[in-house]
């Protein structure tokens, strides 16, 4: 699970610390790109200025050595000046004729070129890796650069995710902010902007938190005098409602708390059938009826049955519905005004991406909705959406469903995602 997001956040983060062996190789060759187009602009200079003394013709020599030999022509200049004989020095013929009859136009020697700057890589902007191998701190901080370049790439990761809109555009507003207002250990960039994203990861999952987790709210009502505590479950077709009944039963059961299924989905083929093989593979009672028959009095009856026998806990099954179908909606409006569910849970998939969001915010028009389990997440290799449920919908997540056994039900812990997506 979340195996696709993990690793491009991990691939994210390693975009911006590459190692100083996997960036030295690329410093090297890029100098030596410099090197290479500096003396190749040398030799085209050189060319071009020896193309040009020989354009000039004999006559302009002729008539300089008619006046005094090229040799005593620039010995005296370099004892009138103080500087040395262009004639004597070990500079290019070439250099040397287009040098001396600088002097001699001139008076001014003037070779200094060698020693100019070169201004084209006096300009180059450094890597923000060269950056960090030059400074003489023990900390660093990152520039609006290297954090707009990290976090572009990190929104797109996320929202390929199956992260929301909304909540990814909050996440990385706030994940800049803490990138260029923190400092890091110069040896530990990468530790320390994966905790930066941690912590903000951390922020956005916080609100899916339960108060209290299911079992914790249930012993609570029990522990009231409120018997028995009916649990209804509801969302779309195929999102594993009824195996996560029958897994609630079997942790309430672990704790010592008896229950009692109503088989009220009526509708599907072979649900109540479902629901009865669960019952005896659990060891606990099954109210059910017929196909077709008013699923709203099968959990009325299955309270009743509660209350004679002394069970704590109705856990209430329903049929799957699609938040676009009205009818659908409103007899589970009926379903609750009948049996008055004391806590009703939304069953949604984590395949089913963001599209679960708007599920939520459907069934809340018609129905109190208290938390969320989400399933399948072993079987979503995304997972974006189990970051953005809460922020979407305001609801607390009890449980991930992880498999097909009783025992596969993870309670909802952000540290457990955040461990799952960017590991210490």
């Amino acid at each position: 699970m979340f195996d696709s997001l993990r690793k491009k956040i991990s691939n994210a983060i390693n975009s911006i610390t590459k190692s100083e062996s996997e960036e030295k190789p690329a410093i090297e060759a890029e100098q030596e790109k410099e090197t290479n187009q500096t003396s190749e602009t040398t030799m085209q200079e050189s060319t071009e200025s020896n193309n040009n003394e020989k354009a000039m013709g004999s006559a302009e020599t002729e008539s300089i050595t008619e006046v005094m030999p090229v040799e005593e022509e620039t010995e005296k200049i370099a004892e009138e000046t103080g500087t040395e004989s262009y004639a004597n020095s070990n500079l290019p013929v070439g250099e040397k004729g287009t040098k001396q009859k600088e002097a001699i136009t001139t008076g001014k020697p003037g070779y200094q070129a060698q020693n100019k700057p070169n201004t084209k890589n006096s300009d180059i902007k450094l890597s923000f890796s060269t950056k960090l191998k030059s400074v003489f701190s023990k900390e660093v901080s990152l520039g609006n650069a290297e954090v707009e370049k990290f976090t572009s790439e990190l929104m797109v990761t996320m929202l390929q995710s199956d992260v929301s809109y909304s909540t990814t555009e909050k996440f990385i507003e706030s994940l800049k902010s803490t990138l260029l207002s923190s400092k890091f250990s110069s040896r530990e960039i990468k530790q320390g902007i994966s905790d930066c994203v941690r912590s903000e990861l951390g922020k956005v999952l916080q609100p899916g938190k339960p108060k209290q987790q299911l079992l914790e709210i249930i012993k609570s009502k029990l522990g009231t005098g409120m018997s028995p505590v009916s649990v209804m479950f509801l969302g779309p077709n195929g999102t594993g409602k009824t195996t996560t009944m029958a897994k609630i039963a079997y942790l309430l059961k672990q704790n010592g708390i008896n229950a009692v299924f109503s088989a009220s989905d009526t509708f599907r083929a072979a649900a109540i059938e479902q629901t009865a093989y669960h019952a005896e593979k659990l060891g606990i009672p099954v109210i059910k009826g017929s196909y077709g028959a008013d699923p709203a009095s099968i959990a009325f009856d299955a309270i009743q049955y509660a209350k004679a026998h002394s069970i704590g806990v109705v856990l209430i099954d329903t049929a799957g519905r699609q938040e676009t179908n009205k009818n659908l909606l409103n007899e589970i409006k009926k379903m609750e005004r009948v049996a008055k569910p004391d806590i009703t849970i939304y069953i949604g998939e984590s395949t089913a991406g963001n599209r679960i969001a708007e599920q939520v915010s459907e069934f809340l028009k018609y129905i109190k909705i208290d938390g969320i389990i989400l399933t399948k997440l072993d079987c979503d290799a995304k997972g974006g959406n189990a970051i953005s449920l809460s922020d979407v919908t305001g609801l607390p997540i009890f449980f991930f469903g992880t498999g097909e056994s009783y025992e596969s039900l993870i309670p909802f812990d952000p540290s457990f995602i955040i461990d799952s997506l960017v590991p210490n």
